[in-house]
């Protein structure tokens, strides 16, 4: 199977515009127009246009990017909350300056600004034996992948037993090179894992493991971090590894190695993660764990918060925490507020939480259910502003762990939770506007952060440049001069 012609494809338009009114429209809608890329199923969603500009002297546009309300709780403080924090953490002030040549201000120049990426990561775990091995060029699942997500985790094929494998290894290559060169930023999960029967130990590592040989686990698990780790290095968009994975209730190589410490205090978690920062130093390195903002087990936060302390102070480059979001059972709901005051708890001990794992599977969950507790905790977790990244684990029933993702049935049909998820990314939180500029040549408006491309036509002219938002407390100004002297179109 080879890649042939299959290359990005730009899923977003420009906004319909009417002289003097300015239009938004959602990335979603434009999803939607194109059937996906093409799916052939279709959900039914309309464009929604928002005149919300309001445009005095200066040319500027009042409003900007707000959420809407929901009906994931017939009690919506929660949401409004969640809509306040999101506009505060989420977003930032922009201004765009159109001059001519003489840097004299143009009125009533079109300014067109159009959100390429998000800066949040919206991501999937992907199966890289599938994606290699049994889809081809514009598939629904490479499809799916490329424009649904703007980052990726491999599901299997980065734990260390298939890292060995050279088999496995060839596909792991192939399906991280396939992401990187479609732009997807991709997470390494996992370096150690130590819990039996899941494949993701060495053979060799193993029969250490039942012999009591800490001796040479300790060696080959840290030829193995800096192996797979420094392997990575040089792939700018390989930018964090889990280098622990589920180390609460899965110890048995550490108790090996550091048999007089407590499994939440053992040395060589630090070493772990000192060995993986000397193969990368730009790498942000993470600890993976259950049931941290799923359910109500209070004793496995407790003893994650000893470990990440333990891990910081004594100066392991312990970065973030990955919050798995497995929910097998309906009861493992949680409020908002019992999401946010997980989140604040961890949120002193790391500068960065990922949710990396999330889907919801069992006979108690419906689909409706699922669409209904997705909006909800999306929006909370983004309003959140030490949350930087939601994986979700897989999207298609067909290869789905647990034979219920989020997204898609096994025939491609659309589950409610796929309007759920493209209406928060790509309509609430998707940034495309249009307007004209006041008489002192300013455009103003606010976006969400990320990348974007903005246009000012004038006089039959046009002019195009790219600006980063990364940044909720500062306003960023963009200008914008024309070559030659324009006057108003």
């Amino acid at each position: 199977m080879t890649d042939g012609d299959d290359t990005d494809r730009d899923v977003l338009g420009t906004s319909g515009e009417t002289d003097g009114a300015p239009d938004r429209v959602s990335r979603r809608a434009i999803l939607e127009g194109l059937g996906l890329g093409g799916l052939t199923v279709t959900a039914g969603c309309a464009i929604r246009q928002r005149g919300n500009e309001h445009r005095g002297d200066n040319g500027t546009v009042a409003g900007g990017p707000n959420g809407e309300a929901g009906d994931a709780s017939a009690d919506s403080s929660w949401e409004t909350a969640a809509d306040k924090r999101i506009r505060r953490h989420r977003t930032a002030p922009l201004e765009v300056v159109v001059a001519d040549e003489r840097g004299d201000p143009i009125a009533d120049a079109r300014v067109a600004v159009e959100m390429q990426r998000h800066a949040f990561g919206f991501g999937t775990a992907v199966n890289a034996a599938h994606l290699v091995e049994e889809t081809d060029p514009g598939d629904e699942y490479r499809t799916a992948i490329t424009d649904l997500f703007n980052k990726a985790v491999l599901e299997n094929r980065h734990k260390w037993n298939f890292w060995e494998i050279p088999s496995h290894r060839k596909s792991a290559e192939t399906a991280t090179w396939w992401l990187l060169d479609r732009g997807l930023e991709l997470r390494g999960h996992t370096c150690i894992w130590q819990r039996r029967n899941q494949g993701a130990i060495p053979d060799d590592v193993l029969q250490a493991m039942n012999s009591g040989d800490g001796a040479y686990i300790e060696s080959r698990s840290d030829e193995h971090v800096s192996d797979i780790v420094g392997t990575h290095s040089g792939a700018e968009n390989v930018t964090e590894w889990d280098v622990l994975n589920e180390p609460v209730e899965f110890h048995e190589m550490t108790d090996l190695i550091d048999p007089d410490a407590p499994s939440t205090r053992a040395p060589k978690i630090v070493d772990w993660y000192r060995i993986a920062a000397d193969a990368d130093p730009d790498a942000r390195l993470y600890v993976n764990e259950y049931e941290i903002l799923v359910g109500d087990n209070d004793e496995q936060r407790d003893a994650l918060e000893a470990i990440v302390t333990y891990a910081r102070e004594n100066n392991a480059p312990l970065e973030g925490i990955g919050m798995q979001g497995h929910h097998w059972r309906e009861e493992q709901r949680r409020s908002p507020s019992e999401l946010l005051s997980t989140l604040d708890r961890f949120a002193e001990l790391v500068p960065s939480i990922q949710i990396t794992e999330y889907d919801a599977w069992g006979t108690e969950w419906t689909e409706d259910r699922e669409a209904e507790y997705l909006y909800e905790f999306l929006k909370t977790v983004f309003s959140h502003p030490v949350v930087d990244g939601f994986t979700m684990w897989g999207f298609w029933d067909a290869i789905h762990w647990q034979n219920n993702a989020p997204l898609f049935r096994e025939d491609w049909s659309r589950k409610p939770a796929y309007d759920v998820y493209t209406g928060l990314v790509f309509d609430q939180w998707w940034t495309q506007e249009s307007g004209r500029t006041g008489s002192d040549g300013r455009f103003s408006t606010s976006g969400f952060l990320g990348d974007y491309e903005i246009t000012a036509t004038a006089n039959g002219d046009r002019k195009t440049t790219s600006v980063t938002l990364d940044d909720p407390t500062a306003s960023e100004t963009v200008r914008i001069q024309f070559e030659s002297e324009s006057s108003s179109p």
